[in-house]
């Protein structure tokens, strides 16, 4: 039997069985000829197993830890979420108000996530920060961008939103950096300022709008306040939400032989089954009579709806359009008063809208009225 040398691993201290290399290494007994590669095998593997070991204590591959990939699932999430198609009652309105001030949080948070996922071992290394904002606005940009071919409208105040909330995330990423600790809560408590403020402050406007349209209800407008006509949305929208009533003081329709125009009210989910018609106060600047049409979405826009419509003559009238009485209107998600396009053009100024009670409900108010 051959006799193999041993000799020392370099890399471990290890015996392994000598290469002989470049020779064939003849057994007697079994008149097996192996190569010299067969003795590498032990040595290379071993070499393996260290490479192995190396990678896995690599810092590119620490960053994959579990809250990086947490992080990361949160950032895709977010990203996802700007582009996904929106229902129609939220395309308009106060809810597509509150979905751009939600612009300012998101792009705050995923500008904090960025900059997590950039940072480095070196604490006083800048150039995350500077990356993930970057990153961040580039990101905002992008689906202001891209968001048209989603079904979604593009808006540079949604763009804006954003920006504000990239700053309130920076001013979060500084404070972690500073030493101070009152600099630290200072800079925190305008962070959470700035990415809570744009929501928070349109939610206390819907709540006070809410409140007075309950105070003033079977009575749907009062363009003489400031929030009197804020669930009320117009279709054509040229102008920024709300900007054709503030700017008139007062609903106006115009059509045209192309265009129909309409305005829509979020109802809210009401009970209307109390009330039989609408009644409308307006003045009409046409050649001939033209009919107004009404349109109550039930339950949800693409929910059953009831259609119903009455002539109005040239000048000031009050005119009164009575629904079907197929379905009774329980939940009444949106009321959509319009004039279909066509001839002659037509400008129809809304002064006010309210719901008329039914025979026996307007008698009882009558006499609660008489009462007092």
């Amino acid at each position: 039997m051959y006799d193999r040398q041993r000799l020392l691993c370099n890399h471990c201290g290890k015996k392994t069985p000598s290469a002989h290399e470049g020779r064939r290494i003849q057994f007697t007994d079994s008149k097996l000829f192996v190569t010299s590669a067969a003795w590498q095998l032990p040595d290379l593997a071993h070499r393996g197993n260290l490479a192995g070991t190396s990678l896995l204590n690599s810092p590119a591959l620490k960053r994959l830890s579990l809250p990086s990939l947490i992080l990361s699932s949160l950032l895709v999430a977010f990203s996802v979420a700007l582009f996904l198609p929106l229902p129609e009652a939220w395309k308009a309105g106060w809810r597509a108000e509150c979905l751009n001030r939600l612009h300012a949080p998101m792009m705050g948070v995923c500008c904090v996530i960025l900059e997590v996922l950039f940072r480095t071992s070196d604490a006083s290394n800048k150039r995350p920060l500077v990356s993930a904002a970057f990153s961040a606005s580039l990101l905002a940009a992008l689906v202001e961008i891209v968001q048209p071919l989603f079904h979604r409208t593009a808006d540079f105040g949604d763009f804006m939103w954003g920006l504000a909330g990239i700053v309130a995330g920076t001013f979060w990423i500084v404070a972690s950096m500073l030493q101070s600790k009152w600099l630290r809560i200072i800079l925190r408590v305008l962070a959470m300022v700035g990415l809570l403020l744009p929501p928070l402050l349109w939610t206390a406007q819907v709540m006070m709008a809410r409140q007075a349209a309950d105070r003033r209800f079977p009575v749907l407008t009062d363009f003489t306040g400031e929030l009197g006509g804020f669930f009320w949305s117009m279709e054509p929208a040229l102008d920024s939400y709300n900007a054709q009533i503030k700017r008139n003081g007062q609903m106006v329709l115009e059509r045209t032989g192309q265009k129909g125009p309409s305005a829509h009210l979020d109802a809210g989910d009401r009970d209307w089954t109390s009330y039989d018609c609408l009644e409308i106060d307006g003045t009409l600047d046409a050649s001939a009579a033209v009919e107004v049409g009404l349109r109550l979405d039930l339950n949800s826009a693409a929910g059953p709806r009831l259609r119903a419509g009455a002539w109005m003559m040239p000048g000031r009238h009050r005119i009164q359009i009575h629904w079907p009485r197929t379905l009774p209107p329980q939940h009444v998600c949106q009321l959509v008063v319009f004039l279909a396009a066509g001839e002659p053009a037509a400008s129809l100024k809304i002064h006010q809208l309210q719901l008329v009670p039914r025979d026996g409900l307007a008698e009882t108010l009558k006499l609660r009225a008489g009462s007092h």
